[in-house]
């Protein structure tokens, strides 16, 4: 009976070490260009991430997020829109490419949240908001621990106080596995 016992603890924990054996952490950061848009208002910020995920195996990641933001004005309708802060937790669905790991094509699933400030009209203001965000990218590893990556995620597409706006981004990045 107790041989009958290990072996079955034995078989029901092969399948985590199997996903141990594949599996990396990674960080990363990226610069950006995040476009704010709504009807009366489109901005492009420079945005910089900073990201740290773990592989659990080649298909998929979980990943945490933090962005921030330089300030955009547009004459007449508002001053200095930035992103004060972003934070973000995905699913990482990855298509590798190879043995090694090197290319690979990902799309991402997830949640935000933010505040975005800027001044309107000589008033200093902000909101906050959290959704569901989504996208795509691509990594091209050197060697097995360092490589660039390019995505594009849209961080929100919300309403608020009866304006309609989305959050996109457009980034490239250092990504290294450790």
């Amino acid at each position: 009976m107790r041989k009958l016992g290990i072996a079955l603890l034995l078989l029901l924990t092969m399948p985590l070490t199997v996903v141990a054996d594949d599996a990396d952490a990674y960080w990363g950061a990226m610069l950006g260009k995040t476009d704010y848009d709504d009807p009366s208002v489109e901005l492009s910020l420079l945005s910089f991430t900073g990201r740290l995920g773990y592989e659990f195996g080649k298909f998929l990641s979980v990943e945490g997020r933090v962005m921030f933001s330089g300030a955009e004005s547009k004459a007449g309708v508002v001053d200095d829109l930035k992103i004060d802060y972003l934070g973000n937790v995905s699913a990482k669905l990855n298509i590798p490419f190879g043995e090694a790991k090197r290319v690979n094509l990902y799309g991402v699933v997830g949640y935000s949240s933010y505040k975005i400030s800027y001044n309107s009209f000589g008033t200093d203001t902000y909101f906050t908001d959290d959704g569901a965000s989504y996208g795509v990218g691509i990594d091209f590893f050197a060697d097995n621990l360092n490589g660039i990556n390019i995505e594009w995620l849209r961080y929100a597409d919300s309403t608020v106080n009866g304006v309609d706006y989305t959050l996109d981004s457009f980034a490239i990045g250092y990504v290294r596995r450790f």
